[in-house]
């Protein structure tokens, strides 16, 4: 039994910037994806930075779990060499063949892994997200959560705290099984049943991988776009072939298109008439959309999650492909606050600095801590004095 992998990643239509990551290393049967958050370029340098390590860890023998484990503190040590990667993060889904013909898939984030089997599409993965949280406490059904504003804020992330939980799945693998890792920026766009079908029309990985991220843009691509597909065969390799070299791609990079023909005079004044009228407007684009991405940047929210009072940076709900990320999670607990405070939290107000939300959150507390302060009056019992007659007795004659 041996993998055959093909992979894709691309930019999308609306991000500057790729900050997605893969990983393909045939040679020691692993592949990852990794979907990076963070400010300016820091998501794309955590997934980058995650991948190399994931590899490094596997290569030198350690258990997959121990591996993610490793991946995250390469992420958060990263994260405070400058103040420019403070907070950054990313996700990671990884497969790596076991003896025995199992994988297992490491998982931590809301990419996603899934297996297609004789026929049947089915997820892998529990997404580590806030309305993956309410969909399993029946507060939401799976349709509500594919559309919820809140959908892309994850509860779990490699490199945003010293530690992480990892999900380790193992997966018998069958021949003709095709397993697909893939960042937010497909699922988002593509429902399970159209993904399921493109993998079962193209048989060939890397045209798998190509044709869902093609579809994906097609349907808007309002995100990086990452997919790894992985064929299971029991077919030898070409006699005289070796495995290929280690792929690791930190931002997707279309080929090289072929040298064009000698165009007609015509065709090229028509080509900067357009231009003319085009750059204008990208031009007036670009401000408008970096006035929004400042605006949603700068400012801050504070929550509840998994009981904890939470401070996002962001707005709630998400302004257009902005969502809000966790600027940090404090130990308050929501069941220390006052009634009143507590659903002050929940209707999440805004502030615009971090600072503010930080002197709320001290008021929080200051409020919490004199509610549980009591002081009990000391009583003090008067026990009354009952006189007692004295009785005189005449002496007798």
């Amino acid at each position: 039994m041996r993998l055959v992998v093909g992979a894709a990643t691309d930019v999308g239509r609306i991000r500057e910037i790729n900050e997605d990551s893969y990983l393909v290393d045939e040679s020691i049967g692993l592949v990852a994806i990794a979907d990076g958050m963070g400010g300016h370029r820091a998501g794309e340098v955590a997934s980058a930075t995650a991948l190399e390590a994931l590899r490094a860890s596997v290569t030198a023998g350690h258990p997959l779990r121990e591996a993610i484990e490793q991946a995250n503190e390469a992420v958060f040590t990263k994260s405070l060499t400058g103040e420019e990667y403070n907070g950054m993060g990313t996700t990671l889904t990884v497969g790596t063949l076991a003896a025995g013909g199992t994988l297992l898939v490491g998982h931590v984030g809301d990419s996603r892994a899934y297996l297609l089997r004789d026929g049947t599409f089915r997820r892998l993965t529990n997404d580590h997200s806030r309305v993956q949280e309410l969909v399993d406490d029946g507060r939401l059904t799976a349709d509500e959560a594919a559309v919820h504003p809140m959908r892309n804020i994850v509860t779990r992330a490699v490199g945003v705290d010293p530690s992480v939980a990892v999900d380790v799945y193992p997966v018998e693998l069958h021949v003709g099984d095709r397993v697909l890792l893939c960042s937010d920026g497909l699922t988002d766009m593509l429902h399970d049943d159209a993904i399921s079908n493109v993998l079962r029309r193209e048989t060939d990985p890397a045209r798998a991988a190509k044709s869902l991220v093609d579809a994906a843009n097609s349907a808007g691509g309002v995100d990086n776009i990452t997919v790894v597909v992985v064929g299971v065969t029991d077919e030898e390799p070409a006699r005289g072939s070796s495995p290929p070299p280690p792929v690791l791609v930190a931002e997707g990079v279309s080929p090289a298109p072929a040298a064009p023909e000698p165009g007609r005079p015509s065709r090229r004044r028509t080509v900067m008439r357009v231009l003319l009228w085009v750059v204008p407007v990208l031009i007036i684009l670009g401000v408008a959309l970096g006035a929004i991405a400042w605006y949603a940047r700068n400012n801050y929210f504070v929550s509840a999650n998994r009981g904890f009072v939470t401070v996002y940076q962001g707005v709630p709900g998400g302004l257009l492909w902005l969502d809000p990320t966790i600027d940090r999670r404090t130990d308050l607990r929501m069941t220390d606050l006052r009634p009143s405070d507590a659903a002050d939290v929940r209707s999440e107000p805004t502030f615009s600095s971090a600072g503010e939300a930080t002197a709320y959150i001290r008021r929080l507390r200051g409020r919490a801590a004199a509610a549980t302060t009591t002081t009990v009056p000391t009583t003090t019992t008067v026990v009354p004095t009952t006189a007692v007659p004295t009785t005189t007795v005449a002496p007798g004659p």
